[in-house]
């Protein structure tokens, strides 16, 4: 079988190209028509048995390596394919992808804000990997842990495809510390960059914590809800069309305590124009604090804890009290997200006029905290969250808004467009009992069948969780109920067995809320007809400590739905159940032995997050990164879906989409095996009397080796070089290899190699690449 083609190839080594005429049919069809032979080792091939066999193909040109040969600008070769056994390596001889065009990347999903968009639902609908099938112990572990400087309290964000001047294209993980620091991260290896670093930055000095500085009506007068400093606390928010990061910093420098927003470019750190600010602001009021019917916005006083937001091209941040420490207030301000100009009109102050003569010792408040989470945007671009403890007196012509779901119209300003306050609200915050609404999130269920399409959703300490209607909060539009006894609104349920505060908030995916409190386990609550059954329709195995957990969803549209939570605890525990029934765990990071799978030790009020396969978890000075264990298990699994155990379909010698290049070929070049085309190729030139071939590796195959191969006779063959995982490109002998940024991503993450062979030793020279795992 080789004789006739080494005789046709050297018919061409003093020629200089040989380029087929006449009509060009698809390659794929001729391709399909050449028979497949077996020789004696078991090895099938296809053969082109001369070069004449190429005559109708006018798409191709035919050439030899050779040091007498003048290439055309693409030359490519389509001599031989040989596929072998699967317990023999698969090999390749310039394989077809003649003049392939870059194929289109399968869409990745980002998460550029908290909980996945501004309904707040924590679901990402299009995860392709992971499925309750494949996360267990067997396939599904931590992968690595990234170290930072500080506590991570902040939600990662993820941002799919960014290009990076001179380094490729790669899936980058965004995390930001309470040490003031902000990281951009490879998202899929470590092995990228410096230990996976793209960039830093630091944003000032942190507050050192236990401090009598702030915070300090409680423990002794010492703040100590945050240990060892308070730098960033809140999940940042990412504006993709900008290429931009927001962040608020609170900062110690000698002038006192400061928070300033920063927009950060997401390819390199720098401070975009106009960055960064100081956070000020005043509003009229005679509330505490007030000076001459003046409040002015005390950084030293406020907490930044909700997740920053953008709707439209606003940057709208929430603030809240220290400990409670008074004077405080909630604060929303709203930035204009190019000039970071503090919008006029765009500033609201949640009780402005409460006064120590009407209300006491504790009178203002009213913060924002909402467990971390963001304040929630609907498509009118309308922002919807919940207040703590405070003065409430807007029902009495006054301004103060304690205890309150508030929706604030953002149309040429900020105003409030409808407001829902608790009947009890005088009992449960405002005199100190400490179980106000506001220690939880809030979140908008998508559009529901039924007289109520419209919804929102969310808890606080007293054990209760509300479902209101959006487009009018109160049944009766009167918007607080106060004769006492209940709430005119769609539902009030108390949390069973009570008390189960509520300071995390909930998700939803697929017609189901899923809520968890502290001391209380997971549970999923139906949504029929815009109303919430009030008993659960599952319930999961694990009490969670203090403060419950938040969970998130992900899922491949409607199916393979995963929940997932984190613990408290040290360290911290990770768990997920089945979207359809929470009942049990099908994972958690404390089931395998020697603490595999452990994270960094658990942080209040954190939430994980999920993209394009893997896992991200911070918590006391890291991140950990969790995801299936076999890169081949992901890769299919991304490209075939359910089908991806099924070896007919996802066999290493299989050929679902029929263009001669089986699935481990395709793998190991990173093309897709479910779209017919020339894939990746294997090419050469003569540069500067050296022998260079070219062709891509899949950087996301970690479990294969490649062997690339020289041969004078397509006899006997040397190997030339040899890459695996774990070393790297091997020469044998003076060859070596190069390679340039990643070009896609992953699992398809392919990386242009080159390999320089040296100058020619021989008349004809053949060279093949051998995969194998």
């Amino acid at each position: 079988m080789f004789s006739r083609i080494i005789q046709s190839a050297r018919g061409l080594a003093h020629s200089k190209t040989l380029r087929a005429v006449g009509a060009a049919p698809d390659w794929r069809s001729f391709w399909s028509a050449v028979p497949i032979h077996r020789d004696r080792f078991g090895c099938f091939s296809r053969t082109i048995q001369s070069a004449r066999g190429l005559a109708h193909l006018s798409s191709l040109c035919v050439f030899v390596l050779s040091f007498a040969v003048c290439f055309t600008p693409r030359p490519t070769c389509a001599i031989l394919v040989l596929v072998k056994h699967l317990r023999f390596p698969i090999v390749i001889l310039f394989s077809l992808a003649a003049f392939c065009p870059l194929l289109a990347d399968t869409p990745r999903a980002n998460v550029l804000t908290y909980h996945n968009d501004n309904f707040r639902t924590g679901q990402n609908t299009n995860e392709l990997i992971l499925s309750p099938s494949n996360v267990n112990t067997n396939t599904f572990a931590k992968l690595w842990t990234y170290t930072v400087d500080g506590y991570v309290y902040a939600q990662p964000l993820y941002v799919s495809g960014v290009v990076i001047p001179g380094q490729g294209i790669h899936n980058l993980l965004y995390v930001a510390t309470e040490h003031n620091s902000v990281y951009a991260l490879e998202a899929d290896s470590n092995k990228w960059f410096t230990n996976g670093v793209l960039w830093k930055v630091n944003l000032g000095s942190a507050a050192i914590t236990p401090t009598n500085a702030f915070g300090n009506r409680y423990n002794g007068g010492l703040y100590t809800d945050i240990t060892n400093e308070v730098g960033i606390t809140s999940t940042p928010v990412i504006d993709l069309l900008r290429g931009t990061i927001f962040v608020d910093a609170f900062t110690r420098e000698v002038s006192g305590y400061i928070h300033r927003i920063h927009a950060l470019n997401i390819t390199n750190g720098n401070e975009q124009p106009n960055s960064p600010v100081v956070v000020a602001a005043s509003i009229a009021g005679t509330g505490v604090g007030s000076v001459g019917g003046v409040v002015n916005f005390s950084a030293v006083q406020q907490i930044q804890r909700s997740a920053l937001t953008l709707a439209g091209s606003t940057l709208y941040v929430a603030y809240s009290g220290y400990a409670d420490t008074d004077p405080y207030h909630g604060w929303v301000l709203g930035y204009d997200e190019t000039t970071l100009l503090l919008r006029p009109g765009y500033v609201f102050n949640t009780t402005p006029n409460a006064t120590t003569t009407a209300f006491g010792t504790f009178a203002g408040e009213g913060g924002i905290w909402m467990g971390g989470g963001g304040m929630c945007v609907d498509a009118g671009t309308n922002l919807y969250f919940e207040t703590a403890n405070g003065s409430f007196s807007v029902f009495t012509n006054g301004s103060d808004y304690g205890d309150s779901f508030i929706k604030l119209s953002t149309t040429n300003g900020l105003r409030v467009a409808d407001y829902f306050t608790v009947w009890d609200q005088a009992t449960i915050g405002e005199n100190g009992n400490d179980t106000d609404l506001g220690s939880g999130a809030c979140m908008l269920i998508p559009d529901q069948p039924g007289p109520n399409p419209h919804l929102i959703i969310g808890g606080g300490k007293s054990g209760k969780f509300y479902l209101l209607s959006r487009d009018q909060m109160t049944t009766n539009n009167t918007h607080y109920n106060a004769s006492g006894g209940g709430d005119p609104i769609l539902q009030s349920i108390t949390n069973q067995p009570a008390p189960r505060r509520f300071m995390t908030g909930p998700a939803y995916f697929n017609g189901s809320v899923y809520y968890s409190s502290w001391s209380d386990k997971m549970k999923r609550f139906a949504v029929v007809n815009g109303i919430l059954n009030t008993n659960p329709t599952s319930t999961g195995p694990r009490s969670f400590n203090f403060p419950g957990c938040t969970p998130i969803i992900s899922a491949n549209g409607l199916t393979n739905g995963v929940v997932w939570s984190v613990s408290i605890a040290n360290p911290a525990i990770l768990a997920a159940y089945n979207a359809n029934d929470v009942t049990t765990e099908i994972y958690n990071s404390t089931q395998a032995a020697g603490s595999r799978d452990a994270l960094p030790i658990g942080v209040k009020f954190v939430s994980p997050m999920v993209a394009n396969g893997k896992v991200y978890a911070g918590g006391e000075f890291g991140v950990a990164v969790l995801g299936l264990t076999n890169p081949s298990l992901n890769w299919k699994t991304f490209h075939f879906g359910i089908n991806a155990t099924n070896t007919a379909v996802s066999g290493d010698t299989a050929d679902p989409d029929g263009d001669g290049l089986v699935n481990l070929l395709e793998y190991a070049l990173g093309s897709d095996p479910t779209t017919a085309g020339p894939g990746s190729s294997l090419a050469a030139a003569l540069v500067s009397g050296h022998y260079k071939v070219s062709f891509n590796r899949n950087a996301s195959a970690t479990d294969l080796t490649y062997v690339l191969e020289s041969s004078t006779d397509f006899t006997t063959w040397s190997t030339v070089l040899t890459y695996t995982a774990a070393s790297g490109w091997v020469p044998s002998g003076s060859a070596s290899a190069t390679e340039a940024p990643p070009t896609a991503l992953p699992p398809d993450q392919t990386v242009p190699v080159t390999a320089d062979l040296g100058a020619p030793s021989a008349t004809a020279q053949f060279v093949r690449l051998r995969i194998h795992r």
